[in-house]
Parts: C-alpha cells; sequence; structure tokens
C-alpha cells in the first residue's frame, strides 16, 4: 500500500468488498456477475446540467449509465485479477435514488456456496480488518452513514446456483474521502483508523 498511487471509487469499493472474498476463494465463477447498484443524489456528480438535481430526483428513481459507466473498467480488471480469471459477461447498472448519501450494491453469481460459507469467506478474508463489517443481516446504508465503514453480507441457495452478494459504503466516506484518508495514513506510516475511528452518523 505504501507505494501505491490510486485507490478504488465509490461504486467499486461498495461493489467488489463483498465479491472480493468469494472470487478469491472462488465459491462463485467470475463470469455473468450482475451488479445493481443503488446511490444517493452525491454520487451522481454536481454538475448543473446533469439532470440529477433535486427536483429531478425527488420521488424518483433513474437508471443511468447503462452498458459503458465508467466504473465498468475497473471492476472488470478488479474481478479478473482476484480470480484469476475473466469477468466476461459482467453487468453493472447504477440508479440514482432520492437519499442524500450511500450506496447499495446487490451482486448476483453463479455458485453452489451456501450462505454460511459465503459469510465465513468473508470472515477470513476480513479478519483483523477495521473498516468492513460481515453481517448475516441484509446490510442499510444507513448504517454506514458519515463513516468510513463498508458492509457485507450474503444470501445463497446452491440448489439454485446462486449467490447473491451485498455491500454497503457511504459514497462520500468509504467511497471518497474515508478511503482516501486511510490509504494515506497506510502511505505515511500512520495507524490506518488515524481520523476515522468516529461512529457512524445515525439517524
Amino acid at each position: 500500500m505504501e507505494a501505491a498511487r490510486a485507490r478504488p471509487t465509490s461504486f467499486p469499493a461498495a461493489a467488489l468488498t463483498p465479491l472480493a472474498p468469494l472470487l478469491a476463494d472462488r465459491p462463485i465463477a467470475p463470469e455473468n456477475i450482475v451488479i445493481d447498484a443503488k446511490t444517493g443524489i452525491s454520487g451522481a456528480g454536481r454538475g448543473g446540467g446533469s439532470g440529477f438535481g433535486y427536483a429531478e430526483s425527488n420521488e424518483n428513481l433513474i437508471p443511468y449509465g447503462l452498458l459503458r459507466h465508467v466504473h465498468m473498467p475497473e471492476i472488470e480488471s478488479t474481478i479478473a485479477r482476484i480470480s484469476g480469471g475473466s469477468a466476461a459477461g459482467l453487468v453493472f447498472t447504477p440508479h440514482l435514488v432520492p437519499m442524500t448519501r450511500g450506496i447499495l450494491a446487490t451482486i448476483y453469481a453463479r455458485g453452489r456456496a451456501t450462505t454460511e460459507q459465503c459469510l465465513n469467506a468473508a470472515r477470513r478474508f476480513y479478519e483483523g480488518r477495521a473498516f468492513v463489517r460481515v453481517t448475516d443481516k441484509p446490510p442499510q446504508t444507513k448504517w454506514a452513514t458519515g463513516s468510513n465503514l463498508a458492509f457485507v453480507s450474503y444470501a445463497a441457495d446452491p440448489e439454485r446456483n446462486l449467490v447473491i452478494a451485498m455491500g454497503v459504503v457511504d459514497n462520500l466516506g468509504k467511497g471518497a474521502a474515508g478511503q482516501a484518508v486511510q490509504n494515506a495514513n497506510l502511505m505515511c506510516g500512520l495507524p490506518e483508523t488515524a481520523g476515522l475511528d468516529g461512529a457512524p452518523v445515525w439517524p
């Protein structure tokens, strides 16, 4: 990390955090993964002509960046690197939802693992990690609001060859500034949690 010069962005942080343990352990296939992600208004930028302001977003749900979202290459390359396979057939569709901040990524993959096997893979993978929480309940965006935490969970049905992975981050925290501070801490030889160990702001 000390030599790194880049960090995952918001959607990749939400999607790859729950995927990484399963890709490394290989209870899921890296091909044909479907990522359905929801982000708050702050996740779509602040450009005046974006069409993503309050008036457009309130009481509304907007898919955007279909097929060629700017984060697709980052997600594809990371899936391939962690799994040692191919991310062929990856589908990533983000949606803007009428909330201020937060990302929930719900991910569908093929695999014969059970829910407990997925949870255990994540617990092993993230053991000792300061900012990742593995939960047996589906995560909610408010759990991470104002924090550098990432929450992951899973639901799996081996008979249907189906694994559902879920990830939640605050797009302005773990998905942006919080993660940048975390990485700067590591690069500068500081405690990883310096300035970041405050509790989430909820309600």
